[in-house]
């Protein structure tokens, strides 16, 4: 099968909106042939990218407009490459993907949307404007998804437009990763860490992460926060769209409460796995519901770290179904203060093998993978996965 994908942000920019789909191409791309249409948020020109089945087309475009770009350039590759594709995948939110939903439409081709959530959070009047028109462009989209597939039916059922489009909603887990841990670079965060605490976050430094939050909590801790530091892994500054002048407050913050920290940045895979192992607890303090999930927590656990995280739909379901951590409320430092002394104090209640095993039960990632081939095979009847069943079924007459 030809599948063509469309999302506004690919690799190598790291966010869930780009690692959860790279790992279900990577995988349905050792059946089937895959182009992805994308932006690249640093070059502004066309560019190439192929990885054995899976071509990466990153387009020119005119301008950006907050986290989004402008590319009416971009109808030629969409009316050009929609042409030779069995299905129309798309990476939701995505406002660019519009013009191309539409041609799929016109086009007669299967439509499939992936969304990871609605957008929010409301910095100013332009801010206000701009995400309201996205959630409407997304709405839309939706409307004219053939099939929709979400990681929650707690998150959806928390908007509205759910019951309107519920009967082609699927659910699955996205695909969580038990990370290997690069035993090196362990050694080395144990020897920096020594009996310190590490409080660690892991994700990009953006405005609904609510970092403000966990720095404010640390202030409430009763112990000694001398040997506390807050330890982030993941992008931030300018290699996160449209949120330098966030990591320069939560800078600015850091050091005027004279809290310690460090800021690792971008690490592989390996890298992640040694910092989860490394840290004490995993906290995401996330404020809104651009944050669906947060596969970070799912990550963690896998490794053995008790988390904490917001009680926003669908991010406190990795807690709920391992029971592995606290939900706080949302922007209630106080809250989060005293979950991180509960945890500190008593962690073997959220780690043991048990604990561990049942959350690698829950977030087996060939379980979603299965769930893809299967999806692949019902929406396309030539597909791999179809051929299969079909050669197996007459295998028994023969």
């Amino acid at each position: 099968m030809k599948i063509l994908f469309s999302t506004t942000y690919f690799h190598p920019y790291l966010s869930g909106l780009t690692i959860y789909p790279w790992r279900i191409l990577i995988h349905l791309s050792k059946n089937h042939q895959i182009t992805v249409l994308t932006f690249n948020h640093k070059k502004n020109k066309k560019e190439e990218l192929k990885i054995k089945n899976l071509k990466i087309l990153y387009l020119p475009y005119l301008f950006r407009l907050s986290k989004g770009f402008i590319s009416p350039q971009s109808l030629v590759y969409f009316s050009k490459e929609i042409k030779k594709a069995d299905l129309v995948f798309f990476n939701q939110p995505n406002v660019e993907g519009l013009p191309l939903m539409i041609l799929a439409k016109i086009f007669r081709k299967k439509t499939l949307s992936l969304l990871h959530c609605f957008l929010s959070g409301k910095k100013n009047w332009l801010d206000y404007i701009i995400i309201n028109l996205a959630n409407k462009i997304l709405k839309i989209q939706l409307f004219l998804s053939d099939k929709i597939i979400a990681y929650t039916k707690n998150y959806l059922e928390s908007f509205a437009i759910y019951k309107k489009i519920k009967n082609k909603v699927v659910f699955t887990l996205p695909p969580i990763k038990k990370l290997s841990v690069d035993k090196k670079f362990f050694q080395k965060l144990k020897k920096q860490k020594g009996k310190n605490v590490w409080i660690g976050f892991s994700g990009r430094i953006a405005q609904e992460k609510g970092i403000e939050y966990l720095i404010k909590s640390i202030k409430l801790l009763t112990f000694n926060i001398s040997r506390l530091f807050l330890i982030f892994a993941g992008p931030y500054g300018e290699n996160v769209s449209g949120e330098e002048s966030y990591y320069l407050k939560i800078k600015k913050m850091l050091d005027d409460e004279k809290i310690n920290y460090r800021f690792l940045g971008n690490l592989n895979e390996k890298q992640l796995g040694a910092f989860y192992k490394a840290i004490d607890v995993l906290i995401l303090p996330s404020v809104n519901s651009t944050e669906a999930f947060g596969m970070v927590q799912a990550e963690a656990m896998l490794l053995g770290t008790p988390v904490i995280a917001s009680n926003l739909p669908g991010v406190k379901i990795p807690i709920s179904l391992t029971k592995m951590g606290e939900v706080i409320e949302p922007k209630n430092e106080k809250q989060l203060s005293l979950a991180i002394s509960k945890i500190l104090k008593n962690r073997k209640k959220y780690t043991n093998k048990n604990l561990v095993k049942k959350a690698q039960k829950i977030f087996d990632i060939k379980k979603v993978y299965k769930f893809y081939d299967n999806l692949a095979s019902h929406i396309h009847p030539n597909s791999t996965e179809a051929v299969k069943k079909r050669l197996a079924q007459q295998s028994k007459y023969d």
